[in-house]
């Protein structure tokens, strides 16, 4: 799967499974963005996390910007001659990162609670 270049968002396999992360640094790009669609804010984030830069923020929206752009968004001129060639490599790549998406979104990254026995 091709994932934008984006220097700051790295995947390596031995580092957190494989997923984007924010420069290799063990902060998955879903945490990142899940921080931020909580309400917390940029300041906050830097705070608790101070091996993050204010870039690194910038760069996980980006990311989850351009993976969601539709399939249209960026087609090649018509004097392309691969331009059918294109569409259907553009066309599985973005099939497959969705399903990559659908699994970060499924994830539960909380422990269920205990349950309470006798």
């Amino acid at each position: 799967m091709n994932f934008p270049v984006l220097s700051r968002i790295t995947l390596h396999p031995t580092i957190c499974q494989g997923q984007p992360t924010v420069r290799g640094l063990r902060y998955p790009v879903w945490q990142v963005l899940d921080w931020l669609a909580a309400g917390q804010t940029e300041a906050e984030i830097l705070a608790a996390h101070p091996a993050l830069e204010p870039e690194d923020l910038r760069s996980c929206l980006a990311f989850a910007a351009e993976r969601l752009k539709p399939l249209g968004h960026t087609l090649p001129g018509p004097n392309d001659e691969n331009s059918a060639e294109w569409l259907l490599s553009r066309q599985s790549q973005w099939l497959a990162e969705q399903e990559f998406l659908k699994q970060l979104w499924e994830r539960n990254p909380t422990p269920p609670a205990a349950a309470s026995g006798a």
